[in-house]
Order: structure tokens, then C-alpha cells, then sequence
């Protein structure tokens, strides 16, 4: 079982408003009817002596948990929240945690207890301004710089965990904006915004999409010093490109620190040492495959062949036209 689906069984079910009844829980969370399944990632030290990390009927017996249809476990969860900083952390330490934060400034009960001007990392923490409350809890907050960008970011001193059937399987809580009680279509945009800056910011994506460009560009095999370059333009925001006959001569694409720009993305595609060399135009193997579907159609159209009405166990695909 490497996905889960959330199963709520609240007892007050329905509630009544000018005399109709409205369902407070969606039947996406009932577990006969769901189809919400999604993937987790499971806390490596549940994985010990070949037993799966994860509850599972056969290997297991859903540890603690309900054997649920001879085919699924039924768990109880517990969430817990961890401060994993009790003293100021490193830049490169703030930027794995994974829950951000509001810019404190829009809290009138949080106040400055470091700051970049003292630390060399540039990692400031705001703490709640409470007696008794120590400088580093769950509430803590730190703002450190982008990795490229040159925008500020904030992210909590928290480390949620999900423990499953018992306390014998685990794995990370994933940051969600809805409530399954009372859904509204405010938290669905908010759900799509969260994961689309997660995809632009994740660090496969950069690589991810030069490849992808680059197959449009003519390179079904690019090499890596080119993805690597337009790599470095997708992630800077910014791509500078020397003459190399006249070093004087120095032209810039896109705009420093906005990640994902295309101006730059594109740029550093074209003038990418791998598209200008002629040694590249030489190689047998630069350049684009040709897709097996294009390898039939082309000499079909040439033959010019047409596709016809037909029945997929009595007819044929194609007749000659001429």
C-alpha cells in the first residue's frame, strides 16, 4: 500500500439549513466509495528485516491496524509536531524545512530574535512575544534569502510527522489548505497556487523542462553540458552570452533572479556552444530522432495514401488514392 486515502467518520454527519439537509462530509472521504488516493513518502527507519515501510496486509497484518476488505488497512493517525531547532540554524538548515510561514510583519505579537546583520548565513528568527515562550518552539519563524532568487522567504520551525496504525509506520505530513469537513472553493485555488510554486521551485524542474524543450529544439539527446546551461538560465533568471571572437561584445537575456524565465531559458538553448558548433552539425548522433510514427506516415503520404471509414476487424486503415 504505498498510497493512502483520508477516511473520516464524524458523528454528526448532516446539518440542516432552511429546512434542507447538506452533507458536511464529501463522499470522498468514505472508505467504500473514495478514489482520492495519493502518494506519501514513508520514514525510511520503518523499513527493517524485509518488512515493507508501510502497512501491508501480507507482509505485516497492517501492524496495529484493521485488516479492511482482505485487501486494505484501516489505521488510526496521530499527527505530531516536532520544533526541529532549538538554537539558531545554518541558512543551508532553514532551507530543509518544508512548512513556510507569513511574513511575521503582518503579526503584531512577533518580535526579532536574530538577524543577518549578526549572522553571517542571513538568518533571522522571529519568535511569539509572549512571556515565558522560548526562542525557538513550533511558532518560531525564519526568513532566509532565496537560493536564486533574491526574494525574501519565511519557513516554520516545525517538523509535522504522520504516525500510522499505532506508531509502527510513519511518514511526512504533507501541507494541505482544505478542510475536509467544510471544503470551499477559496482552498482549491489556494491548493493549486501552493502546488504549482512547489513545482517551479522543486529542483528536478529546471532539468526537467530544458530536456523537454530541447527535444522541440531538435536534440532528442541533448548533452549535459547543454542542459546544464539552460539549467543555470531557468534557475538565474538571466543568461549572458560572449562573442567569442570579440570578448567586448556581450549580450544579456532575461531578468537576474526570476526563476524560469524564458527569455533566458530559450537563449541559453541557442547559444549554447552544443547549437552553434559546426563539430556538433557533424555528428551523426546531434540532433533529433525521427518518431517511429513519423518513419510510417511520411512515406505513406508520399505514396499518397489515405486513411478511409473502416471496420477495425473487416477493413484496412489505408487505400491508394491515386
Amino acid at each position: 500500500m504505498y498510497t493512502l486515502a483520508i477516511v473520516h467518520n464524524p458523528e454528526d454527519t448532516n446539518f440542516v439549513f432552511r429546512k434542507n439537509t447538506y452533507p458536511k462530509v464529501q463522499s470522498h472521504v468514505n472508505a467504500d466509495e473514495t478514489v482520492s488516493y495519493f502518494h506519501v513518502q514513508w520514514n525510511d527507519e520503518n523499513d527493517c528485516g524485509g518488512v515493507t515501510p508501510y502497512p501491508s496486509v501480507k507482509e505485516n497484518s497492517c501492524g496495529d491496524g484493521e485488516v479492511y476488505d482482505n485487501d486494505f488497512c484501516l489505521c488510526d493517525t496521530t499527527v505530531i509536531e516536532t520544533a526541529p531547532y532549538s538554537a539558531l540554524p545554518t541558512r543551508n538548515e532553514v532551507l530543509k524545512l518544508t512548512i513556510g510561514a507569513y511574513d511575521p510583519a503582518i503579526f503584531a505579537d512577533y518580535i526579532v530574535v536574530g538577524s543577518e546583520t549578526t549572522d553571517p548565513d542571513g538568518v533571522t528568527v522571529y519568535k511569539k512575544d509572549l512571556p515565558m515562550v522560548a526562542d525557538y518552539t513550533t511558532e518560531t519563524i525564519f526568513r532566509v534569502k532565496d537560493e536564486f532568487s533574491n526574494e525574501y522567504i519565511f519557513l516554520k520551525n516545525i517538523h509535522s510527522e504522520v504516525t500510522v496504525c499505532g506508531s509502527s509506520f510513519k511518514f511526512r505530513n504533507s501541507p494541505t489548505f482544505y478542510d475536509i469537513a467544510e471544503p470551499e472553493l477559496v482552498s482549491g485555488y489556494q491548493e493549486v497556487e501552493a502546488y504549482i510554486d512547489m513545482v517551479h521551485n522543486h529542483p528536478n524542474t529546471p532539468p526537467f523542462v530544458c530536456k523537454s524543450l530541447l527535444k522541440h529544439f531538435g536534440f532528442s539527446n541533448p548533452s549535459p553540458n547543454h542542459v546544464s546551461c539552460c539549467s543555470s538560465a531557468f534557475k538565474s533568471g538571466q543568461h549572458t552570452w560572449i562573442n567569442p571572437d570579440d570578448d567586448t561584445e556581450i549580450l544579456t537575456f532575461g531578468t537576474l533572479g526570476e526563476r524560469g524565465n524564458l527569455a533566458a531559458t530559450t537563449a541559453a538553448i541557442l547559444l549554447c556552444d552544443d547549437f552553434l558548433s559546426p563539430e556538433a552539425d557533424l555528428d551523426p548522433a546531434s540532433g533529433a530522432v525521427k518518431s517511429p510514427l513519423l518513419k510510417l506516415t511520411q512515406p505513406l503520404r508520399s505514396l499518397e495514401l489515405q486513411r478511409t471509414f473502416h471496420h477495425r476487424r473487416t477493413n484496412g486503415l489505408f487505400y491508394a488514392g491515386k
